[in-house]
């Protein structure tokens, strides 16, 4: 149709004459005519793919789901499911008590025992503290003890920590603060090599629990430290 097209504008022109063509030439355009004339050819079918009509009617139900789930990736049952790794869960440092309360390189502290009194400490010419009515004293006793080889100064009460008393799993209560000596919370001294010294925490508890304790357990917070102490166990 192209070349058919060519021809007939070349009759307008004032010389009615045909452009000279070589061989080669002629034969690559006979070639595109016949290959354009048989694309448009109607009675003409490829033998590369034949486009057929389809009747809606004749396609059964399940031929038309297969062809809509077609699109995209179909999901295989024997496919490893691996899940996204999860985020490691940070765990809060471990701190010992020495840590928590900066205690000076050798010092360490340790649990000696308790004592439910009424009055703390029994015979005293400085002080001596009294319990509330229907209240006993719980006397936690600790042992601060200078196990390096220098001497070592402490000022527990720069460190304003918290000791909290854990009494059978469920009665708690923050330590008395004291006027005591030797009061954990607010103790001052210096201990040369080898020394030890006695220190003490102090909590009211009901007369009713006096003596039924099983179990006590200390909490010391300071700042953004804390560590938990079973003291005793049942």
């Amino acid at each position: 149709m192209i070349a058919a097209a060519a021809v007939l504008g070349l009759t307008g022109c004032a010389e009615n004459q045909l452009p000279e063509l070589t061989e080669e030439e002629i034969r690559a355009v006979g070639e595109y005519v016949a290959i354009t004339m048989m694309k448009y050819d109607i009675n003409h079918r490829s033998r590369l793919m034949e486009l057929t009509v389809i009747d809606p009617e004749s396609v059964t139900p399940s031929e038309t789901d297969d062809s809509e789930q077609s699109v995209g990736m179909r999901p295989v049952d024997d496919t490893p499911v691996v899940n996204a790794p999860e985020k490691e869960k940070e765990e809060a440092p471990a701190y010992t008590v020495e840590d928590v309360l900066a205690l000076p390189e050798g010092i360490s502290l340790t649990f000696q025992g308790q004592t439910v009194c009424e009055s703390y400490p029994e015979e005293s010419d400085f002080f001596s503290m009294g319990a509330s009515d229907g209240k006993k004293l719980l006397v936690l006793d600790f042992l601060l003890k200078n196990e390096g080889g220098a001497e070592q100064t402490l000022d527990l009460l720069a460190q304003n920590a918290r000791f909290t008393i854990t009494i059978n799993g469920e009665y708690s209560r923050n330590a008395l603060a004291t006027m005591l000596l030797d009061d954990l919370a607010t103790f001052e001294g210096t201990l040369a090599a080898g020394d030890s010294a006695k220190a003490v925490l102090v909590v009211e508890v009901e007369d009713s629990m006096a003596g039924e304790i099983a179990s006590v357990s200390l909490k010391v917070k300071k700042d953004e430290k804390a560590c938990a102490i079973e003291l005793l166990s049942p």
